[in-house]
């Protein structure tokens, strides 16, 4: 049950009615096993190791609150870590060790033995183990009591609008509103299922129907430079679309029952430098690295140079997190290499903005520096998006080429679409766009139309909804549910 489908919204409002006719006490009950349901239907095989992973996070953040000082409290900790990143790494990253042993092993003359394993990764396991490994954190550093009630504590840990792909929520934001009897409120639900469809167009009219354009090219053997440009551009298209999509949805589900999820994203692709991208992009994943691994890292530490070796790592554990090939390393080396750069030469930057007096014109120098990184981003996406590193890197140097980014060859390159394909991506393409433009004027789209007069609100939600049925393609899960 893909939340792109109509047995999905059959669900949300079966729940979401017995939700509201439940007296609060069961509502948990509810919750639970809807959540269990929904990941039945699509990864049965692992609802054990989620009950396990739930029951061991549960019994491991009681056990460090019990103990006395906080040295056996630091050791329970690391240990029920240690415990949830194994468990991560032998489905994760069994196989790319392995490879990548083997490979060591042929360049220096050893046999090295040791089969492929065929093991499926199971869903969703990367967004869960981080949200367990935040709670044990918190516990240990006193920011969060470890939960009593196994029922709240399961619902935390596998809430199903944002179990497959995130926001990643912490404990101590989500475990109150479980709590808090939340009563039958119409703009809940009104604002949830605006925030559905907002998912579903996205989804379907923008990454969907990018997809096998962007396939075209990067399973092509010999694609032109030109091609590769537009292909990688229209991927940065697509993995925003797709991902915010996921995001809006599991948000407007969750408000439908009175919850409250964290955006996770602020018009990424509008930032002016590699630290605003981050600040704007995944931003539940961002915060974690931020929390868990970078200021963890930076304890003590006040040199410049040490700053910037813990920004490379929690660069790389990021790049680590998002898929277990070297490709995905490379992407989040380059990411911490943009962020170091950056901090670098910030004065350099400066003083040659003065020289040429760009910042004199304040709209041009930002509009300048969204252009610049943009395309640091589409080029590490590059590796993001390639299957093996010879291909990331001959893709690479094409990204570069001067001769790639000839405006008479990137028109031609359009061809990649048909002519209705690239009529009706620049429709919905720009609005989208004028949907930004909105939120960047009056901070919240949904609010803003709620204002309107009824006769313009009903056109604009009927739009959306008409786009999604006429128009909608429907492709593969979401990119993140595979991570």
């Amino acid at each position: 049950m893909a939340f792109i489908s109509i047995e999905f919204l059959i669900f949300i409002a079966l729940v979401v009615v017995t939700y509201y006719t439940l007296p609060h006490r069961f509502r948990w009950m509810l919750l639970l096993v809807a959540s269990y349901v929904f990941y039945a239907t699509l990864s049965i095989q692992f609802i054990p190791l989620l009950l396990i992973s739930a029951a061991f996070t549960y019994v491991t953040g009681i056990w460090i609150e019990k103990q006395e000082t906080k040295q056996q409290k630091k050791r329970v900790m690391l240990g029920g870590i240690i415990v949830l990143l194994l468990a991560l790494g032998f489905f994760k990253y069994l196989n790319f060790v392995n490879d990548t042993l083997r490979e060591v092993a042929a360049v220096i003359g050893l046999n090295y033995a040791v089969p492929y394993q065929d093991i499926v990764l199971p869903l969703a396991i990367s967004f869960y183990t981080f949200q367990a490994i935040s709670y044990l954190a918190d516990i240990y550093f006193g920011k969060q009591k470890a939960e009593r009630h196994y029922g709240y504590f399961s619902i935390f840990f596998s809430f199903f609008p944002q179990l497959v792909a995130g926001p990643i929520e912490r404990a101590r934001k989500l475990l109150p509103q479980f709590k808090t009897e939340q009563r039958f409120d119409v703009a809940n639900i009104t604002y949830g299922m605006k925030r559905i469809a907002w998912g579903f167009f996205k989804k379907t009219l923008i990454a969907d129907r990018l997809a096998p354009i962007v396939a075209s090219v990067y399973d092509s053997p010999d694609p032109t430079g030109s091609q590769l440009v537009v292909a990688t551009i229209l991927f940065s298209i697509q993995l925003y679309a797709d991902f915010s999509a996921v995001a809006d949805i599991a948000i407007g589900c969750a408000r439908m029952f009175g919850i409250k999820l964290t955006e996770n994203f602020k018009q990424p692709h509008f930032a002016t430098s590699i630290a605003d991208f981050w600040n704007r992009w995944h931003i539940t994943l961002s915060m974690w690295l931020r929390d868990y691994i970078f200021i963890p890292l930076c304890k003590g530490k006040k040199k410049r140079g040490e700053i910037y070796v813990a920004i490379i790592i929690t660069f790389l554990v990021s790049g680590i997190w998002h898929g277990a090939a070297w490709t995905f390393v490379i992407w989040g080396f380059l990411h911490g290499f943009y962020r170091v750069f950056s901090d670098y030469t910030k004065h350099p930057r400066e003083k040659m903005a003065s020289i040429v007096r760009i910042d004199q014109h304040p709209a041009l120098h930002k509009w300048w520096k969204i252009a610049v990184t943009f395309l640091l981003v589409c080029f590490s996406r590059v590796f993001f998006r390639s299957e093996t590193v010879e291909s990331a890197f001959q893709n690479g140097l094409l990204f570069v080429s001067p001769a790639s980014w000839n405006p008479f060859s990137l028109f031609q390159a359009l061809e990649l679409f048909s002519l209705l394909d690239l009529v009706i991506f620049t429709v919905f393409f720009v609005v989208v766009q004028l949907f930004h433009y909105i939120e960047r004027k009056h901070v919240c789209t949904w609010k803003w139309l709620s204002a309107r007069p009824f006769p313009a609100r009903f056109a604009a939600y009927t739009f959306i909804v008409l786009s999604i049925i006429v128009f909608g393609m429907t492709g593969g899960g979401f990119i993140y549910g595979g991570f």
